[in-house]
């Protein structure tokens, strides 16, 4: 149980940061390349609290270029993704994400030899299903522009993310190792923009802005942190198909966490309540709970038996 807790927190403090994301680079930090290089600067930050939970070892020589492309893909992923929302409907871009995930349960299979019950992949079949019906509005097809195939291109892109996040953890074994050395090399990647002369000037030119945001960019990565770490932690203790299927309850978090804030603080974010919409959201957020039970069954049939043999 205290392993799905974990997995659960992973989709919650992210949507929150999300949230904050979506402001930031709405209102302020309207180029993507901008947005990227003062979201990755903060990375490092919170990495010393790692050290209450374990301690990171020199990583294993195989595993040191998988750590680098998770670091790329982590930061090159956002550009076609801040570009791509600025032409598709937000409820396209978000659709297309879930549409990726349908991969995760053939490349965990071929990459990985994880196998499922067949409940489980009916389970996380429900889950994109209701996710993708959860995020379309219009049911009209796109216009199949340059965007629409960036985000198809991003949205595989993550879900082959996680599934090398799995097989760099079963590299190096150390989940540790799995969030520091990807945070550094993220941390580092953004200062090449620097060698792009307009990349540089319009980082320059909002500095000033960056800074009256300062601890609105350290509450976001706390956010990400804290989301990023329980992510790693629970997918080196589950499989990643059980790991996706948890994270796919981060709509539900988003919404609440979105009303809370209008009704607490008046901050209003961009979030449909008419009845109509809540009423379609509501049935969409029971198939996703169901479908995660589906998926995590065998986790908590499992987890209890192998806590008494230990």
């Amino acid at each position: 149980m205290f392993i799905l807790f974990v997995a659960l927190l992973a989709p919650f403090f992210s949507s929150f940061a999300n949230i904050i994301e979506c402001k930031l680079s709405n209102n302020i930090f309207k180029h993507p390349a901008t947005m990227i290089f003062y979201i990755s600067l903060m990375n490092c930050l919170f990495m010393p609290l790692l050290l209450f939970f374990g301690i990171p070892t020199l990583p294993a020589p195989g595993a040191v270029p998988f750590y680098f492309l998770l670091a790329f893909i982590d930061v090159a992923y956002l550009y076609p993704y801040y570009k791509a929302m600025k032409v598709i409907d937000t409820s396209i871009v978000s659709a297309l994400f879930s549409l990726g995930q349908i991969t995760i349960p053939i490349m965990t299979y071929l990459f990985l030899d994880e196998r499922l019950r067949e409940s489980q992949y009916a389970g996380f079949l429900l889950i994109i299903a209701a996710s993708i019906v959860l995020s379309i509005n219009d049911f009209k097809m796109p216009k199949l522009n340059r965007a629409f195939y960036y985000m198809v291109f991003v949205s595989l892109l993550r879900a082959f993310y996680v599934v090398l996040q799995k097989y760099t953890f079963k590299e190096d074994d150390n989940w540790i190792n799995l969030i520091i050395y990807v945070n550094i090399f993220s941390f580092l990647l953004p200062f090449l923009l620097f060698l792009h002369k307009k990349s540089a000037e319009r980082i320059r030119s909002t500095f000033a802005e960056y800074r009256k945001n300062t601890k609105v960019f350290c509450l976001n990565e706390f956010l990400c942190f804290l989301g990023g770490a329980a992510a790693v932690y629970a997918l080196s203790k589950l499989s990643a198909v059980t790991s996706s299927a948890i994270n796919a309850t981060a709509p539900i978090f988003m919404l609440f966490i979105s009303l809370a804030l209008k009704k607490m603080f008046d901050i209003r974010v961009k979030e449909t309540i008419t009845p109509h919409i809540m009423i379609k959201k509501l049935i969409c957020f029971v198939v996703i709970i169901a479908g995660v039970v589906m998926v995590a069954r065998l986790v908590l049939l499992i987890m209890p038996v192998i806590c008494r043999r230990a």
